[in-house]
């Protein structure tokens, strides 16, 4: 478990540079404006990549019984989590409104995954997530972080659609790419 919480702790410090502009513009300052975008992918990348290999390697700890009906409100929350998600990557007004999206995409994942699982792991990986989306939110709104006021005509909708979509990918995906299915079925 120590991997997964390694990652999770290494994911989170990485993307809450974005919360301190100054930071953010020290590093970019000293890898170069064209290195700093496939570099954070590269590793965003790696992070993710070491909490995938963590979660598979760490045993099943017992913490807590999840309400029978946690998985459906994960269903709800992660749903809305991706929608977040698709707003984040598409440039409509609703980023605006929302100002950090990703960061409440983060919550919402987080919340509804442990409304659903009640093992050491889980609460290791989500409650992780769930710390650095409110951490992302607080710095951020300290220094005065706005989305780009740049706005795209139709892109409102085309966020709703995307994160629909990824949703979907990913309830097929997730057992590939996790090792849990998403819906048991029998």
């Amino acid at each position: 478990m120590l991997v997964l919480a390694l990652g999770v702790f290494l994911t989170s410090a990485m993307h809450l540079v974005a919360a301190v502009p100054a930071l953010k513009a020290r590093i970019k300052a000293r890898v170069g404006e064209r290195a700093y975008g496939p570099l954070f992918g590269l590793a965003s990348i790696v992070g993710i990549a070491i909490i995938v290999i963590g979660w598979r390697a760490s045993d099943f700890v017992f913490v807590y019984d999840p309400p029978e009906w946690g998985r459906y409100v994960n269903y709800g929350l992660t749903l809305l989590a991706f929608i977040c998600l698709g707003i984040f990557l598409c440039r409509g007004s609703l980023r605006q409104k929302l100002r950090f999206p990703m960061a409440i995409a983060a919550i919402l994942w987080a919340t509804g995954h442990l409304f659903a699982n009640g093992d050491l792991a889980s609460i290791i990986l989500f409650g992780g997530f769930l710390a650095y989306g409110v951490l992302h939110i607080v710095i951020g709104t300290i220094n005065g972080v706005r989305p780009s006021p740049a706005v795209r005509s139709g892109h409102d909708l085309l966020s709703i659609f995307v994160g629909v979509a990824l949703y979907c990918v990913m309830a097929q995906a997730h057992y590939a790419v996790i090792g849990v299915p998403v819906f048991a079925l029998n």
